[in-house]
């Protein structure tokens, strides 16, 4: 039975001012409820407050799909961007603050001591990133735009081929058709279903960038990536002295310079991919250049997922592809090669889809400064030796790391014994083998989602407004401060395929 109580008050949403953004509920069938979260009971049954209700509403964390808190706005920021990913997906922001070989010990400010076993920890990352972070979301369509490119607005308002043919006639009953959106929002992510409109977003992105996303995919994949963006619209080419101004019309790859502007463009195919430089030339026509890489190959599958990280740099023209953190391929711009300068002159990025029958999610998306660190340690992980990787994004080192001693890391090599101050260490990946298995997830665990990433799953039992506590099956009870937080996610999954049902 369909639940229809929330359709019914969609009308009745109130009017928030700018400045205090209210919570959104999202349901499993689709339904949006604007309002307050109260907390949750045993059930576990999340409460829902309203200023056209008495009492706050109950609802079972079964129909729900998400919980989206202010807006998608933290109350308070981490003051650090240190964290420890747990073999589950769960990634919590926080530091080492004791290690042997049986647990590790995270200081969060959100949860005080959180202890966990050692074999369940794949990852620690002191100093992530390289740089304070930019932008990460999408937590609401806020500040997204979609553009459509030119020919298909001309097309849109093309007359029929034959205008004297009667229009087909309608069978009685027949509902009216409505286009599908080509880009969609739902819990935390954007599809691209249909037609190849791009979607866009000033993000500041600073001269040394690093823009990372997760990528899913169905059928086979097309997508094109722009960054370092300036959104300048076509100029307008003027005619004779009778003759209006008109806009540039153009299609393509030509029509990149139309939805981007000035910037560089990265299309990902699942064999190899393309860099284009986006521009106008002095007379105001779309310019689109191929840039030369050393190697254009990759390897992705017909449908599937995969991390994309995008490390760019204004200044000495190098731009860097990493693929599940692995490095992929380089080019290098700049006035130094061939007298072409660096072409991505704003701060914006973009998405578009190439073709209509691609369909395309792209969620988890961070822009941070880059800190000109070349490598990742997950580049270099192995089955049975701990990799350690400073923050100079040149130094790294292998073996077994044995502890944490006064705020040194300590790692037992081939060559010796090596200690690290944690403030030199940019991530530890552990070796895989040392690693438990996991179990099946429970179906009923809610992750709570952090700003500007991070995420905590467990099994909900009480909380208020401000705090939840949650029992999670690797880090055991905690009481987590929601003033940190951004989202409450009820369908925790790491399955790209469970939110691309067709009736979305």
């Amino acid at each position: 039975m369909r639940f229809l109580l929330p359709t019914l008050l969609l009308g009745l949403l109130p009017v928030h001012a700018a400045d205090t953004p209210s919570d959104l509920l999202r349901f499993s069938n689709g339904d949006r409820l604007d309002g307050t979260f109260s907390g949750v009971k045993e059930g576990p049954v999340v409460l829902w407050k309203r200023s056209d209700v008495d009492q706050p509403v109950e609802f079972k964390s079964t129909q729900l799909r998400q919980a989206v808190l202010r807006g998608g706005h933290a109350v308070k920021p981490f003051a650090d961007l240190s964290s420890v990913a747990l073999n589950n997906g769960d990634r919590l922001p926080g530091t080492v603050i004791a290690m042997d070989a049986s647990t590790v010990t995270i200081d969060t400010p959100y949860a005080g001591a959180v202890v966990v076993p050692r074999n369940r920890v794949g990852m620690i990352a002191p100093n992530p990133l390289g740089g304070k972070v930019i932008y990460s979301g999408p937590y609401s369509e806020a500040g997204w735009s979609i553009v459509q490119p030119k020919e298909d607005e001309a097309a849109a308002a093309a007359p029929p081929l034959n205008p004297a043919a009667p229009p087909p006639p309608k069978t009685e009953g027949e509902p009216a058709e409505k286009p599908m959106p080509a880009w969609s929002y739902s819990s935390g992510s954007y599809y691209s279903r249909s037609g190849n409109a791009g979607l866009i977003r000033e993000v500041g992105m600073p001269e040394r960038s690093l823009l990372r996303f997760q990528l899913a995919w169905k059928s086979r994949l097309a997508l094109s990536v722009a960054f370092h963006a300036d959104l300048v619209p076509a100029p307008e080419i003027k005619g004779g002295e009778d003759q209006k101004p008109m806009r540039q019309e153009f299609g393509g790859v030509q029509n990149y310079p139309k939805l981007f502007g000035n910037a560089y463009v990265m299309n990902l195919y699942p064999n190899y991919v393309i860099l284009y430089r986006s521009g106008y030339d002095k007379d105001g026509k779309p310019v689109v250049e191929r840039v030369q890489s050393g190697t254009t190959s990759i390897r992705l599958s017909e449908t599937g997922e995969a991390a994309v990280e995008i490390r760019c740099n204004r200044h000495s023209g190098e731009i860097s592809l990493f693929l599940n953190d692995e490095f992929a391929m380089q080019w290098t711009e700049g006035p130094e090669v061939a007298g072409a300068p660096y072409s991505g002159k704003g701060g914006s990025i973009g998405f578009q889809v190439q073709g209509l029958g691609a369909q395309v999610r792209i969620s988890d998306l961070v822009v941070a400064e880059w800190n000109g660190m070349p490598d990742a340690a997950r580049s270099l992980q192995t089955e049975d030796q701990d990799i350690v990787l400073l923050a100079n994004g040149t130094d790294r080192f292998s073996g077994e790391v044995s502890g944490l001693n006064a705020d040194k890391l300590q790692l037992k090599g081939r060559y010796g014994n090596f200690e690290f101050p944690m403030s030199e260490v940019a991530e530890v990946r552990f070796a895989r083998n040392r690693l438990a298995k996991n179990s099946q997830p429970a179906a009923d665990l809610v992750a709570v989602r952090f700003h500007p990433f991070g995420k905590i799953s467990g099994k909900p039992s009480e909380g208020t407004s401000s705090s939840l506590t949650l029992a999670s099956p690797i880090a055991g009870k905690m009481s987590v401060n929601l003033d940190y937080a951004v989202m409450l996610d009820f369908k925790n999954t790491n399955s790209f395929l469970d939110d691309w049902d067709p009736e979305f």
